[in-house]
């Protein structure tokens, strides 16, 4: 999901100030690597505007600092740079986002999913006005009544439909295509072992979450937050663990193939400079070791 709509309400209205007060034009590498990912992913860059937000993560409750928000391309390239470390851990991340945005993003989500709650909704509430009128005296004498009763039963079937799909993880599923898609973009096997290096990373650092301790003369925390901390680590690791089999079957259908920049970093090392793409230091190492253990592979 966008990680624009997993801050609160507070905390969204300072990050869109400090979007609006801070953003400035996308550097020339960045914005590069962000046209082709748009491009591969379906959608025409000439309509998005990519801007650099300093600081962004800060606000930002993602792992790495980038989104696509309406027809703007967002990211904190700072921050993207060090959280990211390689190239195919960045080029995933462009792809992810514009496969969410290529999909309708959060918006059509929540319109799909609001629209088939209040479609049980008003069924169920017409279900039993018609229903009771027929069968119960009472509300064909009394209609305010079993109209009110209608819209009671309208307003519990939305909402008992709303936490059927949440429980039922709707939006998990959403999630998991999203970057199942974007996975099978990707088309690199070096792309593949930098996001499973990442993923393989973020899931020892979800594990290795505790519980933050009280501060000294606080009162402990409620169970409920205990337990609601228990449950996100498992459904974070949950998917990390899930991303990571998709990896390997996206790996396994490339068959060798690989992208432009790893393909250009194996045969020179000098591709680098002259790319004008987010290239980092340890995508070279990377092609290096990986050139020299192709002869011995094959």
């Amino acid at each position: 999901m966008d990680g624009l709509y997993f801050t609160a309400k507070a905390q969204f209205h300072q990050l869109a100030t400090h979007i609006s007060l801070y953003h400035e034009d996308a550097s020339p590498t960045y914005r590069t690597l962000g046209e082709a990912c748009l491009q591969l992913a379906g959608l025409r860059p000439d309509r998005f505007t990519f801007w650099n937000v300093p600081n962004m993560s800060g606000y930002f409750n993602k792992a790495l600092p980038l989104d696509i928000h309406g027809g703007y391309v967002l990211v904190d390239e700072a921050a993207v740079k060090a959280a990211a470390g390689t190239y195919g851990v960045l080029r995933y991340a462009y792809l992810a986002a514009a496969v969410r945005a290529r999909a309708g993003g959060r918006w059509r989500y929540d319109f799909t999913t609001m629209n088939a709650a209040l479609c049980m909704g008003v069924a169920s509430g017409f279900a039993v006005l018609s229903v009771g009128r027929r069968r119960w005296p009472l509300m064909r004498r009394r209609p305010v009544g079993a109209i009110a009763v209608g819209v009671t039963t309208c307003f519990v079937a939305v909402v008992a439909t709303r936490l059927l799909l949440r429980a039922m993880g709707a939006g998990i599923t959403h999630a998991r295509n999203s970057n199942r898609r974007a996975l099978e973009k990707l088309r690199c096997v070096d792309c593949y072992d930098d996001v499973a290096r990442y993923t393989e990373q973020r899931k020892e650092e979800v594990e290795a979450q505790r519980v933050p301790q009280p501060q000294p003369g606080m009162p402990p925390l409620p169970e409920a937050s205990l337990r609601q901390f228990e449950r996100l680590s498992a459904l974070q690791v949950q998917l990390l663990e899930s991303n990571l089999c998709e990896i390997r079957l996206a790996k396994r259908r490339a068959n060798s193939q690989l992208c432009d920049v790893h393909r250009g970093l194996r045969d020179d090392e000098q591709y680098a400079v002259s790319a004008g793409l987010p290239i980092q230091y340890a995508d070279v190492a990377l092609a290096r070791e990986r050139a020299r253990q192709l002869p011995s592979g094959g």
